[in-house]
């Protein structure tokens, strides 16, 4: 009995831990684990020649550095992609994605300038203020014309052809025909001056970035300048967008650009536009629209999930906002076995890795260092309050810099601070330099008291509010809120799943432990229940052990066959006394 329990305790100890230890490294596999897997899948979807689509090689390049002479080689003498019909989308990305492996793309930078054109569906509006009534002169095209702002802010007259009054006397409209001109503008106390735009269809006015400003009898100028790019003869949005990116990454002047973008985003949703808006401006507005687009854990405006994924997280790769985290948990979670997304996709997986988990810059030349790792901040530069380090390198649409800004109230990011208790409906919450313990800054919605078992309380839901993190057998589910900052845990039912085979064994173990240490005692339980289902021999209870274990002899005991002229045809001969004696008589024998 002693070796017997020593074996299984040996067994125990032997085998479990590398048990538990297969299971956790199938179902709680890091996530640097799971994306080496996403790239490694890649890879192999890929294959040695590259021979998938030109928007495949150029992500695949983005994300792997890989298919830069197959990119090359379906190009317009090195100017536009692709080479069969150049286009202004395929071109930007070309030029990012090649850029990022040190090669020259001069060429097609200037393809990009040479197909600019002037947008049709634009107003635009010069605004003259000032705190006072004042005189003013506005000269263009040779000529100078004279009006008065009075102290309501209306504008006494038109000024020209060109500047012709609008909106209830308090702008002027530009002409389109002036669009060329330059309006130098002169007041006898202290003005400012800017340009307002918007569309033909929409009611809504944009400001111009530029606003100029001037003391008494001072100059300003002001003019119109937007424009889009186009290979057909109308705008293309969709290029102009790439485009715009590719040049603000080059540190060329793209403010001609952005009145279009912003002003036909509305009518381009499916794109997700705030994406590109928040990376070309940094602006907290453009900002809180794109993550207000996610639909719980993922961006689906076009119909692909994981496209629209990765362009909308794309402006992120320095930041980790709680929708960026719910998004990765949710790719991690419905990751294939071999590692990819979406069927094995190769333009959605590369573009997916290069946005949400990119590696360094794969360029065997490049002379700058990683910013971020020499200490740097990589951000907007609009962020930055110190110096732009030139001699470090970035992702798209961010530089890096010394010193960033401090985090601006919750006012100035256009917000509402949430007090305890309270929850950010239809909106989303942000970091705030005026923010106390407990509170949140909303941006985008409105405070409101947080009902009991409503909205998205992470305790309600059975979820558990952590301050430093998930334990192994849980995973972070933000799209849930916790107070004072802390993380809300679920129980990761997948891994609860995986463990039932593990407790499974354990209890056969100890089965087979207690059936070593009992066996007699479980050998006495089974002859008496054995003994209730045997029908001949003595009665049940009077059984001697003998005959219990001797169940064959007693089926085989010999009988007496009656010779077939003294059986009865129809009915079988009675025994004779004398015979059932003997019978017993012999039972009795073998049973000694």
């Amino acid at each position: 009995m002693k070796r017997g329990i020593t074996l299984v305790l040996l067994f125990i100890l032997l085998v479990m831990p590398f048990v538990i230890a297969e299971n956790e490294t199938e179902n709680s596999l890091s996530e640097s684990s799971k994306v080496e897997n996403a790239y490694k899948c890649l890879e192999n979807k890929l294959g040695d020649d590259c021979s998938s689509s030109l928007e495949d090689n150029i992500f695949s390049l983005l994300a792997i550095g890989k298919c830069k002479g197959e990119i090359l080689a379906d190009s317009w003498d090195n100017e536009c992609w692709p080479k069969s019909n150049c286009k202004i989308k395929t071109t930007a990305q070309a030029i990012l994605a090649l850029d990022s492996a040190s090669s020259s793309t001069l060429d097609a930078e200037e393809w990009l300038f040479s197909k600019n054109t002037t947008p049709e569906d634009i107003i635009w509006y010069l605004e003259i203020e000032s705190p006072e009534k004042t005189i003013c002169s506005i000269s263009y095209g040779g000529a100078t014309y004279k009006t008065t702002i009075s102290e309501d802010k209306q504008l006494s007259s038109s000024a020209g052809n060109c500047l012709t009054l609008s909106d209830s006397d308090y702008w002027l409209r530009v002409s389109p025909s002036c669009y060329n001109y330059e309006f130098e503008v002169s007041c006898d106390q202290q003005f400012l001056t800017t340009l307002l735009y918007k569309k033909k269809t929409s009611p809504t006015i944009y400001v111009s970035e530029s606003i100029s400003s001037e003391s008494a009898e001072g100059t300003t100028s002001e003019k119109v300048d937007f424009k889009c790019f186009s290979d057909t003869g109308n705008c293309d949005y969709e290029g102009t967008l790439w485009a715009t990116l590719v040049l603000d990454h080059f540190g060329y002047d793209i403010s001609s650009y952005m009145p279009y973008l912003i002003t036909m985003a509305d009518d381009n949703k499916k794109l997700i536009p705030e994406a590109f808006l928040y990376l070309l401006t940094g602006a907290s507005d453009f900002r809180a629209d794109v993550l207000l687009k996610q639909e719980t854990q993922y961006w689906d405006e076009s119909g692909d999930k994981f496209y629209d994924s990765a362009v909308a997280l794309l402006p992120f790769q320095y930041e980790s906002p709680s929708e960026k985290s719910a998004t990765k948990n949710w790719l991690l979670e419905i990751q294939n076995s071999d590692g990819c997304w979406d069927g094995g996709n190769i333009r959605n997986n590369a573009f997916l890795l290069y946005s949400i988990w990119p590696k360094k810059s794969y360029s065997s030349t490049s002379s700058t260092d990683d910013c971020e790792d020499a200490g740097y901040y990589c951000i907007h530069e609009t962020e930055c309050e110190g110096n732009i380090l030139d001699d470090y390198s970035c992702g798209v649409g961010k530089i890096c810099c010394d010193e960033k800004k401090a985090i601006e109230t919750c006012s100035k990011q256009g917000g509402g601070i949430c007090e305890k208790g309270e929850v950010c409906l239809g909106g989303i919450t942000t970091e705030a330099s005026d923010i106390n313990y407990g509170k949140s800054c909303c941006v985008g919605g409105r405070c409101e008291a947080e009902k009991e078992g409503a909205g998205l309380n992470c305790e309600y839901y059975k979820g558990v509010c952590r301050p430093y993190g998930c334990e192994h057998n849980e995973k972070e589910a933000s799209s849930y809120s916790c107070d004072y900052g802390d993380i809300c845990c679920m129980s990761d039912s997948s891994e609860t799943k995986s463990l039932w085979w593990i407790w499974l064994l354990i209890i056969l173990i100890i089965l087979v432990v207690l059936a070593i240490i009992f066996r007699n005692r479980f050998r006495n339980y089974y002859y008496k229940i054995k003994s209730k289902f045997t029908k001949s021999g003595p009665g049940p209870g009077n059984q001697s052990r003998e005959s219990i274990l001797r169940p064959i002899q007693r089926r085989i005991t010999p009988r007496r066959i009656l010779p077939p002229s003294s059986r009865n045809p129809l009915r079988p001969a009675p025994k004779k006394p004398s015979e059932i004696d003997d019978i017993l008589k012999k039972l009795k024998d073998m049973g000694k």
